[in-house]
């Protein structure tokens, strides 16, 4: 449930300059508005985002599955601090902030039907093949990474474990800013945004 009026708009995408940020890498707004959109949410979703950091995309997501509830996974005390903070600022009442290390504190999840991984602490096998087994038949995992080798790691991950559809996006933004008296690009770092969808049923 959204109450407060920070952002009152249906669409994701809200500005990265609305939440508080400290020293914890954030996803960029643009980032957020693809990963939000291969994850395919509906209003009841359950989600779970590890290593969610800033909160940004936790916050996204309660927004977004306003009937449904997120689970927000983060090692670092200043992240937890932050989700919290932001949670607050948005007056976003459907999430659940987890201060630990997945795969270790993902116990206790239900069901989810969608998961967001972000940052895996070296650990990205080990996470995939846990939540292999707290997905809903149909649902997704999407994740992102910077990092080239986290790429293959993940792809390899996905299909070894039996992930349909596993493919990816290579992401190439530049935002405009002023420079003299005209606009220049600024380019922001490349990410790829991977992703593949549980099996509807298992195979006999």
């Amino acid at each position: 449930m959204m109450s407060n009026k920070s952002w009152t708009f249906l669409t994701p995408g809200i500005p990265d300059e609305l939440f508080q940020r400290g020293q914890i890498p954030m996803t960029k707004e643009e980032i957020r508005v693809l990963t939000l959109a291969k994850l395919r949410l509906r209003e009841g979703s359950q989600i779970l985002d590890i290593g969610a950091g800033t909160g940004s995309l936790s916050i996204e997501c309660a927004h977004l599955a306003s009937q449904g509830w997120v689970y927000a996974v983060e090692r670092a005390p200043e992240g937890v601090e932050l989700i919290r903070a932001n949670a607050s600022k948005f007056g976003v009442e459907n999430i659940t902030i987890i201060a630990g290390e997945a795969p270790g504190c993902l116990a206790e999840i239900p069901p989810l039907d969608g998961v967001i991984i972000g940052g895996s602490g070296g650990k990205l096998f080990e996470i995939i093949r846990v939540v292999r087994g707290l997905l809903k038949p149909g649902a997704r995992v999407v994740l992102n990474t910077i990092l080239l080798e986290s790429l293959h790691t993940a792809v390899a991950a996905l299909e070894e474990e039996g992930f349909l559809g596993v493919d990816l996006l290579a992401v190439n933004i530049s935002r405009g800013r002023l420079l003299g008296s005209g606009r220049a690009l600024e380019p922001l770092n490349p990410v790829f945004i991977i992703w593949g969808t549980q099996p509807e049923r298992e195979e006999i």
